[in-house]
């Protein structure tokens, strides 16, 4: 049977939910964002397919399909990953047996471009054949394996309806698997009927209870799912799913604690793949033993587990993840030694995976704890560049500071911890500033810092918090001279308090209820500079912009709103003052372009239609018609769907596309109101246009009608009158 030579072909999309998956996933997004940053599209591009179409249900491919679009500007994911195989025609057949035996010669050499090419060509040349159903599923299985679940998806469909038994439980095994690549794991339980694997006779599905089980575990039900993993198990069927079942079964084994039942589940899981060829689960069961062994404290034996995984699976997308995990066993042994040249040579094969910063931090720790000073700072330095974290320039500041904190060289810990402290403030600030406060004793008694220091960490704790209930009560009952005086005695007092924020913020309001524009400006920004993330830095950079605004400083009243972020009502507000304050500052350039912005980003605001109507006005003002014809057809809203049909007929003029200006005036036709001036001077254009095409015919009515229509005392009222007398 055809079906039989390709079931390991969608066995294989099992993969996608593997036990590393994940750790896999992550790899490659590491690989490629490394690729981004050093301007490698193509390879950032190859690596980002192949991660979204082998791992597509894991959070990495969700952060995958993100940077392919955002990044790269790909709008769509590939249906396959060997898009690149070239077309092959199918070999010219005699016979129906001729033709069957062209395609499972294409299967057996597992060319499925040619094979995709063989079944096309049989059901073209004999759709009624009894072996046709049998073509239908292997195309689905074909599509399976060169990772087009979507395709097979569909294929299968009027298959699970088939009369013929057979077709209808292959169908469904094959459906488990596209669906499970899909993720839709409720509908695959919908379909899938539930089976006794170990009792079944009906092999398909009896495999099929594979996918149920799958399903089950991603939708957190463990329990059901291990049972089902287990009655594969226990059913004694050659298949692929034999090795996977095992693989999950050690899982939940592992998840009740019972490592040696574990490891032995894997052990088998990974015999099971060796006969199927199932890479993914070989590397999983494999890799998923060691870490066992390093969970139940097994050491020496868990590092050598590692290092066998490496040395089997040198090109494993994980050898990264078992390269450091051997680092910390031989770490955990106290192996000083060959724990550094287990990170070392972690870091010479794979500079650019996700364990790259982790393994320079280690190197630093280890370096320090023998004393090498140097070669600990020069791998905290490391760890910084290669990490994506976005404060780990800060937390290898503090891991330098704290080497020569250690080794009592202060002078060299007191700049560092400054550099620190610099930034904006973050959890381990108060823990910071104690440090440096030693340092600063022990190195300079004379430094002029001490004395603020000691002033933002009072002895008394009552200190901070009295200071702001004083001004918070001022601001309740109005008292906004009274407030303003007191929360700023509250900031520069009480610099670590955690309401410091809320009163920079109240500070500025009090501030901006005075009248007192220009400090408070000043305070508001100082609030947005310090507290970026703060819950009302967003009405602070509204309040900001509107005070500046009112008082005629258009520029600084567009950056404030610039600093309005999110998708909210609030944001599209900020959006949308942002424009009218550019387009108030002259910066017709840029005010086009956050019109734009704005009318894309909030695609059905109310403001939306103006918004593109502005945008087409600007756009229509620089001399770039093409952009301006392309707003104006957005401007679609009914305050502005007159005005943006006669300014595209307008702009389609210039353009020199009279087809389309005409079209623009004729939708003007079915426009209302009738007599309005704008729709006039619209059907104007439109008369004169045909009168131009020698069609005085269809000109005649609309000079009527705009007779009729005009105001008398105007020239659209004059033009179309001695129009029509010439006519």
């Amino acid at each position: 049977m055809i079906i039989n030579a390709i079931v390991l072909f969608c066995s294989l999309q099992a993969g996608a939910a593997s036990p590393n998956a994940e750790i896999a996933a992550q790899s490659l997004l590491r690989k490629a964002e490394a690729a981004i940053n050093e301007a490698e599209y193509a390879d950032a591009r190859h690596s980002l397919e192949i991660l979204v179409q082998r791992y597509p249900l894991t959070e990495a491919a969700i952060n995958g399909r993100r940077l392919l679009q955002n990044q790269l500007g790909i709008e769509s994911i590939p249906a396959s990953i060997q898009a690149d195989e070239p077309f092959v025609p199918p070999t010219p057949s005699q016979s129906p047996d001729d033709a069957l035996a062209n395609l499972r010669g294409a299967i057996a050499n597992k060319n499925a471009n040619a094979a995709l090419a063989q079944a096309t060509d049989f059901k073209r040349q004999y759709p009624s054949h009894p072996a046709s159903p049998e073509v239908d599923l292997a195309v689905a299985a074909l599509h399976l394996r060169r990772g087009e679940a979507a395709k097979a998806q569909g294929a299968l469909m009027p298959l699970i309806e088939s009369p013929d038994p057979a077709v209808r439980s292959k169908s469904l095994h094959l459906l488990g698997a596209a669906m499970a690549a899909l993720g839709l794991d409720e509908e695959t339980l919908a379909v899938i009927p539930e089976v006794d694997s170990a009792s079944a006779t009906d092999r398909w599905l009896a495999l099929a209870q594979i996918w149920r089980a799958a399903a089950e575990d991603r939708l957190g039900r463990k329990t059901a799912a291990a049972e089902h993993y287990r009655a594969v198990s226990a059913s004694g069927l050659n298949s692929p799913a034999r090795a996977y079942a095992l693989a999950m079964i050690a899982s939940d084994w592992a998840r009740q604690g019972k490592h040696d039942r574990a490891r032995n589940a894997l052990e088998r899981a990974e015999e099971e793949a060796a006969k199927w060829d199932l890479s993914d689960v070989r590397e999983s069961a494999s890799l998923s033993g060691a870490h066992m062994l390093m969970q139940a404290h097994n050491y020496a034996q868990a590092a050598q587990a590692y290092e066998r995984f490496v040395e089997r699976f040198p090109k494993s997308p994980m050898n990264a993840q078992a390269l450091y995990q051997r680092g910390l066993c031989l770490k955990k042994l106290n192996d000083i030694d060959q724990a550094i040249a287990a990170f070392k040579d972690l870091g010479a094969r794979h500079p650019t995976s996700a364990f790259a910063a982790h393994t320079h931090l280690q190197l630093g720790q280890l370096y320090n704890a023998l004393g090498k000073s140097d070669l600990a700072l020069e791998n905290y330095r490391l760890m910084a560049r290669v990490s994506q974290a976005p404060d780990a320039e800060r937390e290898s500041l503090l891991l330098m500071a704290q080497v020569h904190y250690n080794s009592n060289n202060w002078k060299q810990a007191v700049p560092l911890y400054r550099q620190y402290l610099a930034a904006a403030p973050g959890a381990k600030t108060g823990e910071v500033e104690a440090l440096l406060l030693t340092a600063l004793w022990q190195a300079d008694k004379n430094d002029p810092e001490l004395a603020s220091l000691a002033a933002r960490n009072p002895e008394h704790p009552l200190v901070p918090r009295i200071g702001w209930d004083l001004a918070a009560k001022a601001y309740t009952r109005g008292d906004w001279a009274g407030a303003e005086n007191l929360f700023r005695r509250h900031i520069e007092s009480s610099p670590r308090a955690e309401t410091l924020a809320d009163a920079r913020f109240y500070h500025a309001e009090c501030l901006r209820q005075l009248n007192r524009t220009q400090d408070a400006a000043e305070a508001y920004r100082r609030f947005l500079r310090e507290h970026p993330k703060h819950p009302r830095a967003q009405d602070a950079a509204m309040n900001l912009g509107g005070m500046l605004f009112d008082a005629g400083d258009f520029p600084g009243s567009a950056q404030a709103y610039a600093l309005v972020a999110g998708t909210g009502a609030a944001a599209a507000e900020a959006r949308y003052n942002l424009a009218l304050a550019l387009t108030k500052s002259g910066k017709n350039q840029e005010a086009e372009k956050a019109w734009s912005s704005f009318a894309q980003a909030f695609a059905r605001h109310e403001k939306a239609s103006s918004a593109w109507a502005q945008s087409a006005r600007l756009r229509e003002e620089r001399g770039d018609l093409d952009g301006a014809a392309a707003a104006y057809a957005r401007a679609t809203g009914p305050a502005e769907r007159l005005k943006s049909l006669y300014g595209l007929g307008l702009v389609q003029e210039r353009r020199k596309k009279i087809p389309e200006a005409k079209a623009a005036y004729e939708s003007l036709k079915s426009q209302s109101p009738k007599s309005d001036p704008v729709r006039l001077s619209g059907l104007l254009r439109l008369a004169l246009l045909l009168e131009l095409e020698d069609d005085s015919k269809a000109a005649r009515p609309l000079y009527d009608e705009i007779i009729n229509l005009a105001d008398k005392s105007g020239s659209t009222f004059e033009t179309a009158r001695k129009r029509r007398q010439a006519l």
